[in-house]
């Protein structure tokens, strides 16, 4: 229903006014409202404040939906669901009670100033907790709504790293005590300039406790970005849309073959492309990069198709396509980070663009991860036995034959959530492109002469010191050289008089730090990720909440380099299964 009531509205109401709607506030607001008059302003707050809780999934649709028909009006609307999702977030009841019953319907409008907290080095907003509030000095370098909204979320660094968030005043204001918010003239944009956006000043400007949205610790905006790496893709993919609508109108009108091809070409890449970023909810960060990147270049390239089949008339800025090439511009540099600016930077100078159907692995050599599997390998206490029998011999029967047996977490084996959660995923729910995944190797060896050792978020803080910080969507393989014990099951399990194991693995400090670092999974040459000891099996808990991966018993890690090496995860698909035997190939560049 909330799709149908946007395809009416914006093709009707919206499109044919685009053109203003882009350089004009006034027209710009009165299609904000109008979208607040069908209570489309609130899509992602829960019914209970007066919003409709839709899923990711529908919201990123009418995300595209705007954005096909007004990059300015998709913009601003943006900011604002923004602020409504972060009161959401709020235990602030007194400003939920406030702000989300008003803001479905447009008749609260509020506007967000956090993206500074982004930059790397000093903060250029800072906060310091005085009686009652927070005094906060510091410039915002971007804030989008100016005399469209009354108010806006600024964000602050506070002295240990985080950040306050809170609401204050978009409209020059002195406060009896001093402070003061200020606001440059209108930023002469390229495009969406009837978004008036600008920056803002404040000096000693305090704000009151009972106007704080949250405050957050320290990284949770790159945290947050990590996990919300596809968030602004609906909007990139909303302005190819608006190009190919150009496109198309130019092959009816113009009736060319190369405007046809041009058009086919374009909307099968869209398809593929949105195909691609719908089903990327269990890729690795990596990958969801690169989809991120594909959707900017390719409203990029679908605006400038649009360009090109405008012709001359193009050059003229009250022409669609002229709108919609800036406001793929805008798409190229939203919500940008580091990670971003890379992938877009390697698709738009790669021989080959990214699609997920062309991609490389560059490697030296390839290295068995796996232990062979044989009827006398260490094995949990009560697992199956691992069996082989003959059902068909070459002097008998032309051919050789054997039937196996085990358990689903025997041998090198992978681990699934339906391991320790009912209603988790069992293997065969892992996609392939979840099981091809970049690799980096934590040695432990040394101070795994101690049977009981764990690794330590300490221990990673040390490493990454040193190599770098981990990259998100990679697995974390732990090399403690227990692998040489293989052959002698007693000293691989290393039970004790009373039965008790004794292996290193990883502790829970350190698992919780991994899984900030948005980790695609762990690995271990011991007979599991958690120490001989964790009976809770807490590792695995913690990776498992999600489908992720963890692989135990591998061997050969000591071959592996610390970075570089991407693993390719062969699986059986065991229907429902809680794990299978894997064979784990590193693919060593």
């Amino acid at each position: 229903m909330i799709l149908d009531t946007a395809k009416s509205y914006l093709p009707t109401e919206v499109a044919p006014l685009a053109n203003e709607i882009d350089t004009n506030p006034d027209v710009l607001l009165k299609a904000l409202k109008g979208l607040g008059n069908l209570g489309l302003l609130a899509l992602r707050v829960p019914q209970q404040w007066g919003g409709y809780g839709v899923s990711d999934p529908t919201f990123a649709k009418f995300q595209e939906l705007v954005a096909r028909y007004s990059g300015a009006l998709a913009f601003l609307q943006t900011q604002h669901q923004s602020a409504a999702g972060m009161l959401v977030q709020s235990n602030n009841t007194a400003l939920q009670q406030a702000y989300l019953p008003h803001m479905g319907n447009g008749d609260v409008l509020l506007g967000v100033g956090f993206s500074h907290i982004r930059r790397l080095g000093d903060p250029t907003t800072v906060a310091i907790p005085v009686v009652g509030g927070y005094q906060i000095d510091g410039f915002v370098p971007w804030v989008t709504g100016w005399n469209l909204f009354a108010e806006f979320i600024v964000a602050a660094t506070l002295p240990d790293g985080g950040a306050v968030f809170g609401i204050v005043p978009f409209i020059e204001t002195q406060q009896a005590t001093g402070g003061a918010i200020a606001f440059s003239t209108l930023m002469q944009l390229a495009s969406m300039r009837s978004t008036s956006t600008v920056s803002a000043t404040l000096t000693r400007f305090f704000l009151p406790s009972d106007r704080v949205v949250f405050i957050k610790p320290a990284g949770w905006i790159h945290n947050n970005d990590i996990k919300n790496i596809l968030r602004a893709t609906p909007l990139a993919i909303g302005c190819a849309m608006a190009g190919l609508d150009i496109i198309q109108a130019a092959a009816q009108a113009k009736s060319l073959a190369c405007i046809d091809e041009a058009f086919t070409a374009l909307d099968r890449e869209l398809r593929e492309c949105r195909e691609a970023i719908t089903q990327a909810y269990y890729s690795t960060f990596t990958q969801k990069v690169q989809l991120r990147a594909w959707a900017i270049d390719l409203a990029v390239r679908t605006a400038h198709a649009a360009v090109t089949v405008s012709s001359g008339s193009a050059n003229d800025s009250d022409r669609p396509a002229q709108r919609v090439y800036r406001e793929a511009l805008v798409y190229t540099v939203s919500g940008q980070t580091p990670a971003i600016m890379a992938a877009t930077l390697k698709q738009l100078t790669s021989p080959q663009r990214y699609h997920p159907k062309n991609q490389n692995i560059t490697y030296s050599q390839i290295i068995h991860l796996s232990h062979i599997i044989h009827p006398d390998i260490p094995q949990w206490l009560g697992d199956p036995p691992v069996e082989f029998e003959t059902v068909a011999e070459l002097n008998q029967d032309d051919y050789y034959l054997r039937r196996f047996s085990l358990g689903e977490h025997t041998a090198t084996h992978i681990n699934a959530p339906k391991s320790f959660y009912a209603d988790g995923v069992g293997i065969d729910q892992y996609p392939a492109n979840s099981l091809v995944v970049p690799a980096v190797v934590l040695n432990i060896q040394p101070q795994a002469t101690n049977p009981d050792y764990t690794l330590s978020a300490a221990d990673i803080l040390a490493w990454e010191q040193q190599y770098g910080e981990i990259t998100p969507g990679c697995v974390v393989l732990l090399y403690t050289g227990w692998h040489n014990k293989w052959w002698d099951k007693a000293a691989f399990l290393n039970a004790d008089m009373a039965g008790d194991l004794h292996f290193p693995g990883f502790s829970k400090d350190a698992t919780q730090f991994l899984l900030q670092r948005h980790i695609a999974g762990v690995g271990i040459d011991t007979h599991g990720v958690d120490s001989g000891q964790d009976t809770m099996f807490t590792t695995n808990r913690l990776v498992l909440e999600k489908p992720r991966i963890v692989l135990e018993n591998l061997t050969n890690l000591d071959q592996l380099p610390i970075r570089g090496t991407t693993l390719a995860i062969g699986i059986l698909r065991l229907q429902n299964g809680s794990g299978s035997p894997a064979a784990v190939m590193a693919f060593v560049p």
